[in-house]
């Protein structure tokens, strides 16, 4: 399954347009240059993991960094070797490959990478990361970024962004939609899909209580993808009077205690979206709401569920 997810980030990350989103991503862009400075030592080996453009590997070479190996299984790698040319950089190996088919000439001090989908886990992460590591990183060297937490959090939207499940909707002139929840003629046209949406920017006003990690990984002590944990429960009880939207997906990524960055909805935008499974419940302050979220494949998002308990 590892070689068609490579697959499909092949194809994902084919076009200019891709690149030019998250480039511009100012968020991404500068916590990955504080990262990398702060973490890439002078005289490191570094692998660049997924290289795209190469921006990271050329943030390395800047912080000091003797070689890089700047390792793409795409075309797009062309793209990379043509920035460096241009700026002069010519201590990076570009290597068009797939990471897990190729071993370098000696150890890594670090091994960097931006392998984040929207959902955290869904480019392959885990799969390259423990591979690199456990071949190719020598004893302490770091993995950069390393430490990540997973949230799927109950969220209430903006009055004016929300978008309300087909029989809640208010309509003028007393036309009420309520019986459409049990009626077997709209039940033939909802496709499952409604199940889900993606949180459009600025649309969240607030979270329903803290929010709180389903899953904290480092991957420095990670012993395999099979060790984390798909079922969780999430509980939360709110503060205010509200509407659940739904449950929102977000991931924050630690470089070390003074970098890191998140795609809360409630932070500053970023390039990564937020998937959101539909709730669309009212709920009094002081009332607790309990969740069953599943986490199916943990790389295919479409697979994941959630279930008021």
């Amino acid at each position: 399954m590892g070689l068609v997810y490579d697959l499909t980030n092949e194809t994902n990350f084919a076009g200019l347009s891709e690149h030019e989103e998250m480039l511009s991503d100012r968020v991404r862009v500068n916590a990955y240059r504080d990262g990398i400075h702060r973490n890439v030592h002078e005289g490191d080996v570094v692998l660049d993991l997924g290289t795209g453009t190469g921006l990271l590997a050329f943030m390395a070479v800047k912080a000091g960094a003797s070689k890089v190996y700047a390792v793409e299984h795409s075309d797009f790698i062309d793209v990379a070797r043509a920035i460096a040319e241009h700026n002069n950089i010519t201590n990076i190996e570009f290597v068009q490959a797939n990471s897990r088919e190729f071993t370098p000439p000696e150890k890594i001090d670090v091994v960097l990478h931006e392998q984040m989908g929207d959902e955290l886990f869904n480019e392959n992460m885990l799969e390259n990361l423990l591979d690199l590591r456990d071949r190719v990183l020598r004893s302490g060297g770091r993995i950069l970024p390393s430490h990540f937490q997973l949230f799927v959090e109950p969220v209430s939207f903006h009055e004016e962004m929300r978008v309300r499940r087909f029989w809640n909707i208010d309509l003028p002139d007393g036309i009420d939609l309520s019986a459409m929840e049990s009626s077997p003629a709209a039940a033939r046209f909802d496709t499952g899909r409604t199940d889900q949406l993606w949180i459009r920017p600025g649309s969240v006003a607030a979270t329903m209580g803290t929010p709180e990690p389903i899953l904290d990984v480092d991957l420095n002590t990670l012993e395999s993808v099979a060790a984390l944990p798909l079922d969780h429960v999430v509980e939360r009880t709110a503060s205010t009077e509200q509407i659940i939207d739904g449950l929102g997906v977000w991931f924050t990524v630690s470089f070390d205690e003074e970098t890191s960055m998140t795609t809360s909805p409630l932070a500053p935008v970023t390039s990564w979206g937020n998937r959101m499974f539909r709730v669309d419940k009212a709920v009094n302050a002081g009332e607790t709401r309990r969740w069953h979220v599943n986490l199916g494949d943990l790389v295919e998002p479409s697979t994941w569920s959630m279930e008021q308990l």
